[in-house]
């Protein structure tokens, strides 16, 4: 039985909620069957990330058709054998399927109870400037527009705007889900 390890998390509250950070990688068609199932319409983020993984499998294809985004001993323990680097039909990627499994066993959790989760997509924009520009330093986006998608979102948290730093804020949101 291969192991099965899904990995930390991308950032963890004192208080034990749980935020992922879901990269380009993260939106493909294993996203997409593993939101299908009826276990995932409860989730917050489905309508959004089913979306993404449709639209944006492209650029999941540009930054992991090769190497280990393509594949890894792990992942082909799990799924077996890849395919030729970059051809998504026959064996296609198992590195892809293995996230996809992975990221569906943390939603799993939180539907359950188990952790408190938001997501944070490389796709969201802020203030029409996409969170993943962002981050990877080639767009700059308002201090101030930033803070609001996050209040919007309702994280379960915020920022400050005088000390950036973490402030509690107890109400629920859509994309989210605090037990």
């Amino acid at each position: 039985m291969p192991s099965y390890y899904t990995g930390g998390w991308d950032i963890e509250l004192p208080d034990g909620r749980k935020v992922e950070l879901d990269e380009t990688q993260h939106f493909n068609r294993y996203r997409v069957i593993s939101l299908q199932q009826e276990w995932a319409r409860e989730l917050p983020w489905r309508g959004e990330y089913l979306d993404y993984s449709r639209r944006f499998e492209f650029v999941c294809w540009r930054v992991s058709s090769g190497g280990g985004g393509w594949t890894n001993p792990s992942a082909e323990e799990m799924f077996g054998s890849a395919g030729t680097g970059g051809v998504l039909e026959g064996a296609g990627s198992p590195r892809w399927r293995q996230r996809a499994l992975y990221d569906a066993t943390k939603d799993i959790a939180a539907l359950h109870g188990a952790v408190r989760l938001a997501r944070l997509s490389v796709w969201d924009s802020v203030d029409g400037v996409l969170l993943g520009n962002t981050l990877a330093g080639l767009a700059g986006v308002d201090k101030e527009a930033l803070i609001g998608l996050l209040v919007s979102l309702r994280l379960g948290w915020g920022l400050s705007m005088t000390c950036v730093g973490l402030v509690p804020n107890p109400e629920p949101h859509a994309r989210e889900i605090w037990h």
